[in-house]
């Protein structure tokens, strides 16, 4: 039986008279099967299937495939390739020069994090850009209980030492460890504050300030000036030819063989607060910097050379800089006239300096709550000292797992800056003890080649660099890869770039968000040429981070594995969308696969209408496959209506039932939400 209107609840197959209801909501809408055997419905609107012309060229056809997940993108990188390449998503680097301190390796968010990594241990990764090997061990030359072992590279006779203030012992300490301590007077204390000016040393403890010969051990120490009083809170330095003490709250020009000594001259300047203590002084070129706080507010003063007598002298000091609120100075060292490493109470900074010696201090590089104490340079480094291993890039920065508890030096490598305006920093050398950073200094006249530097720490001793052997091991974590997208990643395969390994080896572990840690690599000869594969531990995770770990020469104690580049290979991880391609027959009369008939005048153009405000809304809704009972939440990304029925005019539905004057076929994709 043909039945066109009267038999089924109304719907949009057998509509009201006054036409189709609008679309009731984004997901709601659903068609409930009558007696009609429709095969899809969307919106709530039923359609049967418009499959047809199998294998011809204008067939129509049912189709369910996946949403490509990659697009094609412009590649602007500083490096490019990276995401020009097509096929795998690669993340990649071939040196780490602008050093340690970053969490993830987001790349196009700041060019200058391809060259960067997280944290490193006894890794050379500064020296020679494009080559990442151990570091120089080192080795203790003094053991001391001291805790104010102030320390000073001196060359004399032709040998290089450290000039080691040991409590009240000072004494010059060769390379091999061998110590010869210099005759002291009676009455020294505890030496506070220690220079020299390459023939003379000179020290001040809570009593005196006193000089002797470098190269006379067997001759006591003179004294030169009284102390105006026995706070111990004195520092000394030799700068611009002359003797520069900061005597609690007051500064000296000192010059040795001035008529009424013992007796101090009068200041150059004296703090009108009356707690102010100096803690530093270096020169700069046209000027003389002395740094001091009072406990909670430090700055730095300038005392300018006043060259209109017949010997220059010093003029009064003005302040030059002004540190934050409860940043207080406790070291600082001038280096090559253009630098000024400032060690405070929290972080590092340097500073750089002008022609009217004006300063201009950056960031915090480093930053560690129980202060930088020291600071001494070589070559276009800057090396401070690094207590406990506490120093971070900035707030919040998590070191990884397992990092040392051990006191070393850390080095800025004053060439470049990184984007925030700082200077590459990485870890050097390493006490292998905790204990506060006192002092540090380059050994001797630097005529060694790599550099020796010498530290000393509270409580333990004096650590010189070792040139006969390597650091046992190393570690680099790179930062974490991401891809710069937060979605699930793939990380397959990993390429190791590294020089011949003929000793040692490099073992990879890789680190991913649930703190899984998996080995995935051993470099123990050749040069990384092939890929490893990752395990099951590298799908689907937002990102992976990489341990590099070497270690040393079994045979050649002075060799290290050198790793030259890897590159990371990962696909998209994110669950593929489903997109489905369905043909709709849309004609005013229909008949199902039973031999039901539905329809009416106008049920073509009425659903086309609503197929169409449907892709116009750009809302979910539903599509149903009424064969298999199947419904998904869906987006309709495109459709197209095909009229394919004659166009004369109906005279009337009765007499004319199958003109289908409308009739035709649409074509919907949709993408598959839910």
């Amino acid at each position: 039986m043909v039945n066109f209107q009267g038999g089924n609840t109304p719907s949009i197959a057998e509509p009201l008279p006054f036409g189709l209801f609008p679309l009731p909501g984004a997901s709601a809408a659903q068609f409930q099967t009558t007696d009609v055997a429709y095969d899809f419905a969307l919106g709530g609107v039923p359609f049967l299937s418009g499959e047809s012309l199998r294998g011809t060229y204008f067939r129509r056809q049912y189709i369910r495939e996946f949403a490509p997940i990659r697009k094609d993108q412009f590649d602007n990188q500083q490096v490019p390739g990276e995401q020009s390449i097509l096929g795998w998503w690669l993340r990649s680097q071939s040196n780490f020069q602008l050093g340690a301190g970053i969490q993830y390796l987001d790349t196009s968010t700041d060019n200058t994090i391809g060259q960067r990594y997280c944290y490193s241990e006894h890794m050379d990764t500064l020296q020679t850009p494009g080559f990442t090997s151990l570091l120089p061990a080192s080795k203790s030359i003094l053991s001391s209980a001291n805790t104010n072992l102030k320390i000073r590279g001196i060359s004399t006779g032709g040998t290089d030492y450290v000039l080691v203030a040991d409590g009240a012992q000072l004494k010059r300490i060769d390379a091999t460890g061998a110590a010869t301590n210099y005759t002291m007077p009676g009455g020294i204390t505890n030496i506070v504050s220690l220079t020299d000016d390459g023939f003379t040393y000179f020290f001040v403890d809570t009593t005196g300030i006193y000089s002797g010969a470098l190269n006379a051990t067997g001759v006591a120490a003179t004294l030169l000036w009284n102390l105006p009083n026995a706070s111990g809170a004195n520092v000394i330095s030799w700068v611009k030819g002359r003797l520069v003490a900061g005597l609690s709250n007051s500064v000296y020009e000192l010059i040795p063989g001035t008529a009424g000594a013992p007796a101090l001259p009068t200041p150059k300047f004296s703090h009108f607060n009356g707690g102010w203590v100096f803690t530093a002084v270096c020169e700069v070129p046209g000027a003389i910097l002395v740094s001091g706080s009072n406990g909670t507010q430090s700055a730095i003063h300038k005392f300018i050379l006043d060259t209109s007598g017949a010997l220059p002298v010093l003029s009064s000091g003005v302040t030059a800089a002004i540190m934050p609120a409860g940043e207080l100075i406790q070291s600082m060292y001038a280096y090559i006239g253009s630098f000024v490493g400032i060690g405070t109470s929290k972080a590092f900074r340097v500073a750089t300096v002008d022609a009217a010696a004006n300063l201009t201090y950056g960031p915090q590089i480093i930053q560690n709550s129980l202060g930088v104490q020291c600071v001494t340079g070589y070559d276009r480094f800057l090396f401070c000292g690094n207590t406990n291993n506490l120093g971070l890039p900035s707030p919040g920065f998590i070191n990884p797992a397992g990092a040392s508890t051990n006191s070393m030096l850390a080095r800025i490598d004053l060439s470049q800056n990184t984007a925030a305006g700082g200077y590459p920093y990485a870890l050097d050398l390493d006490s292998h003890n905790p204990g506060r950073v006192v002092d540090a200094c380059v050994f001797g006249n630097t005529s060694y080649h790599p550099t020796v530097l010498a530290m000393s720490v509270q409580g333990v001793g004096v650590f010189i660099t070792d040139t006969a052997n390597l650091e046992p091991s190393g570690t680099l974590w790179t930062g974490r890869i991401r891809y710069n997208t937060l979605e699930a990643k793939h990380f397959k395969y990993l390429y190791l770039r590294t020089l011949p390994v003929t000793d040692g080896s490099i073992q990879v572990n890789m680190l991913d968000p649930g703190g899984g840690l998996t080995p995935i690599l051993n470099q123990n000869q050749g040069n990384g040429t092939d890929p490893s594969l990752i395990g099951v531990q590298g799908n689907q995770q937002e990102w992976v981070q990489l341990q590099l770990n070497f270690t040393r020469g079994s045979t050649n104690h002075n060799f290290s594995p050198t790793l030259t580049g890897y590159v990371m290979r990962g696909l998209p991880g994110v669950d593929r969308q489903l997109l489905l391609t369905v043909p709709f027959s849309c004609h005013d009369f229909e008949m199902d696969k039973f031999g039901q008939v539905s329809g009416y005048d106008g049920y073509s153009y009425a659903r086309v209408k609503q197929v169409e405000q449907l892709q116009k809304s750009g809302a979910i809704t539903t599509f149903q496959d009424l064969n298999y009972g199947d419904a998904n939440l869906v987006i309709c990304e495109s459709w197209h209506f095909e009229q394919q029925s004659n166009e004369e005019p109906k005279t009337s539905s009765a007499g004319r039932q199958d003109s289908n004057a409308r009739g035709g076929y649409i074509v919907v994709q949709l993408r598959v939400v839910s």
